[in-house]
Formats: C-alpha cells, sequence, structure tokens
C-alpha cells in the first residue's frame, strides 16, 4: 500500500469486504504493508467510482468518506481516522527496502505480529500480493509483497488471514495455480482457502485463509458481496480445501 492510493477503487472494494466481516462480528487488523509512495506512474487515479451509479445505494457512507479522503491530504492515517471500521486495528509502520546485513523487515514483521494479537482477522495489503518465484528476498521490489511465511506466522498465531493479490495477466486456471501451496503447508493445516475477486480499475483478489472457528463468518460475508447489489463488483474465485 501507498499513500498516494488512499480512498481509490481499490480501497473502496477492500474496505467494503472488510465492513461486511466486521458486520459478522468479527475483530479486524490491517497491516497495510506500507511503502513510501511512487512516483513514476498515475496509479492511485482511479476515483471515477464516487460519481459511478452502479455503487448507489451499496455502501453509501463509505463512499462518501472516501470521497472526502480523496479531495483532502489522501493517506493510510486519513483512512484510519475516518473510523471507517470501528474497533479495527491498524499497522502502520514504514516497510523499508532491503539492504546487506538488515533485519528490519524480520522486526518489523516482529511488531506487527505484536500489534494486531487481539485480532480474529488479520488483513495484509501490500502493492502486489504473495511473493512469486521471479522475485528474490534481497530485492527492492520484495517490500511490496506478502512473504509466505509471513502468512503462516499469523495463522500460527490464532488468525484468520486475509490478503490482496493483484491479478496478473495469465490464464485463471494458471493464475491460481499460484495459491496451491497452501493446501499442503504444514503451517496452514486445518485452514479453509478461498478467493474472492474485484472487478473494478483491474481486478483484484483476495485469498481467504480461515481458522475453523472463523470459517463460516467469513463465507457469510464473502456470499454477500457475490450476491444482490455487490454480484456486479464481486465474485467467488474458487475454493482450494484446506489440509486437515
Amino acid at each position: 500500500m501507498q499513500n498516494r492510493y488512499a480512498g481509490d477503487v481499490g480501497d473502496f472494494g477492500k474496505l467494503a469486504m472488510l465492513r461486511q466481516i466486521a458486520d459478522t462480528g468479527l475483530a479486524v487488523g490491517i497491516n497495510w504493508y506500507l511503502v513510501a509512495n511512487e512516483v513514476h506512474n498515475n496509479d492511485g487515479k482511479h476515483t471515477g467510482f464516487l460519481n459511478d451509479r452502479r455503487f448507489d445505494g451499496l455502501d453509501d457512507m463509505l463512499r462518501e468518506s472516501l470521497r472526502i479522503i480523496i479531495q483532502g491530504e489522501r493517506s493510510v492515517y486519513a483512512l484510519e481516522n475516518a473510523n471507517l471500521l470501528p474497533g479495527a486495528v491498524y499497522y502502520s509502520q514504514l516497510l523499508l527496502p532491503p539492504s546487506i546485513e538488515d533485519f528490519q523487515r524480520k522486526l518489523w514483521h516482529e511488531n506487527a505480529i505484536n500489534h494486531l494479537q487481539k485480532s480474529d482477522i488479520v488483513f495484509l495489503d501490500p502493492d502486489n500480493g504473495i511473493i512469486t518465484k521471479s522475485v528474490g528476498l534481497a530485492s527492492r521490489n520484495s517490500i511490496k509483497y506478502v512473504l509466505r511465511e509471513e502468512i503462516c506466522d499469523y495463522y500460527a498465531m490464532g488468525h484468520s488471514v486475509v490478503v490482496y493479490n493483484h491479478r496478473c495477466r495469465e490464464k485463471p486456471e494458471k493464475y491460481v495455480q499460484r495459491f496451491d501451496w497452501m493446501k499442503d503447508a504444514p503451517a496452514l493445516s486445518g485452514s479453509s482457502i478461498s478467493g474472492l475477486s474485484f472487478r473494478r480499475g483491474t481486478i483484484r483478489d483476495y485469498i481467504f485463509i480461515a481458522k475453523p472457528q472463523h470459517s463460516e463468518c467469513l463465507s457469510k460475508a464473502q456470499n454477500i458481496l457475490a450476491s444482490c447489489g455487490w454480484a456486479e463488483h464481486f465474485s467467488q474465485l474458487g475454493k482450494w480445501g484446506g489440509r486437515g
């Protein structure tokens, strides 16, 4: 996440999803995976949803709150201060690029786990998604990704995890294979794994790794978003099962 993205259509989708989850009674924590703003492109300009009639009546309070943020100083702190997720806990510490003999990411991750420890659901919001084989840990771009070990650590601490993943140009049947490792990972034993897609601007996918005690509530939230008025914007990505 970068501050310049705050309030765009991606935030509208993710916050609408998290508000549905919070409505089930589950405590939500967010790690923004905040990195410094880049200036080489126009990402973050996707604000046409503010006047798009297809969104009328779905969550007008959320949309108007984001309008105010976009018209002001856009940042994750503005999102937090708008109280869009009452009771939510946020981790906003900046994630810095790696350097030689630099252990800051490990410390950053440990601090995040401690800060979000009381949350039932932890949402991880990197720029790009779950790290791929083409990105090395020493790469400056690694800060745009969630590491597999970080997902597993949250799950081991008792949290269900929802991870943002940017849809690439692969064919859907090949793309979903990126998440096959989860169903066989011993650290995610007992989880129920599924996905939800938000189809506005670009396709944004949300991968759910649910603890058994949270599975019913998370399924309920997903079903609401994939039906009724939201069905024009959200759809089920699929289910991968879990390891018992």
